[in-house]
């Protein structure tokens, strides 16, 4: 006969409750999870990090094919924060307007954090459970799709300052796109979303929205949220009988505590 020890009796106490994490659905965890303070995402970034750059820029007959490696440190004032390891052509007018946009005063530690860190649903104060459904379901992940017309509300609502045209042609795109997200368990942490544009805009007489994918994953850091550690960005269009069209990817490895 086996005899129960207290070592026995708490393992078999782990491994219940290891077994009750792993079985509860992942719309059970948000719901459960739905009135719980959401944990802080961070507001700064303590980590420099290095940051690559693949890019294809077209403009008609013009391609624009590059790469680029950064080292990024945050915490350096604008016009600083920067610096170029290495370029293909470091004159090249994609990576020229890239760096701008991180040297950019105005794009604060504020507004890159919110990029930075990938956050969780709980993160929306009007997150609400039923605006998912399950694509599908492991033990240690969930891809969720956001129920028909909720990711163009969501958009919408985050750009109230835009003019009547650009609203309207926000919402047309919005109308279009379809997108899925994946989520940790049992912490309900997002990991990557995808979003995808499933048939072309017009967006004026001579102009044609004809693709567009933004793709993005998250790795754990060493303060243990999730990051952006890769990101794609594709769009292909035609204006005025040219093409037009950029495939960019962005990779962030190498974080390094700050001072």
């Amino acid at each position: 006969m086996t005899r129960i020890t207290p070592a026995l009796l708490a393992l078999s106490s782990a491994f219940g409750v290891c077994a009750s994490a792993q079985a509860e659905d992942i719309l059970s965890i948000l719901a459960r999870s739905a009135d719980a303070p959401a944990r802080p995402t961070p507001t700064s970034i303590p980590y420099s990090y290095t940051l690559s750059l693949d890019y294809t820029a077209v403009d008609g007959k013009d391609i624009e094919e590059g790469q680029a490696v950064l080292r990024i440190d945050p915490a350096q004032p604008a016009g600083s924060r920067a610096r170029l390891v290495s370029a293909t052509d470091p004159e090249a007018e994609t990576l020229v307007d890239f760096l701008t946009d991180i040297e950019d005063p105005e794009n604060t530690i504020e507004k890159r954090a919110d990029t930075f860190w990938c956050g969780t649903l709980q993160d929306d104060t009007d997150f609400d459970p039923t605006d998912f459904d399950v694509v599908s379901e492991t033990s240690t992940q969930a891809i969720l799709r956001p129920r028909e017309g909720m990711l163009a509300e969501l958009m919408m609502q985050s750009d109230d300052n835009a003019d009547k045209n650009g609203r309207k042609m926000k919402k047309k795109l919005m109308e279009r796109i379809d997108g899925q997200i994946t989520l940790t368990k049992p912490d309900a942490n997002v990991t990557g979303f995808k979003v995808t544009m499933t048939r072309p805009l017009t967006m004026m007489i001579v102009a044609k929205l004809k693709s567009m994918e933004v793709e993005q994953n998250c790795t754990l850091a060493p303060n243990g949220h999730y990051h952006l550690s890769e990101m794609k960005m594709q769009v292909d269009g035609k204006a005025m009988g040219s093409r037009f069209g950029q495939d960019m990817t962005i990779r962030v490895t190498d974080l390094t505590p700050l001072p």
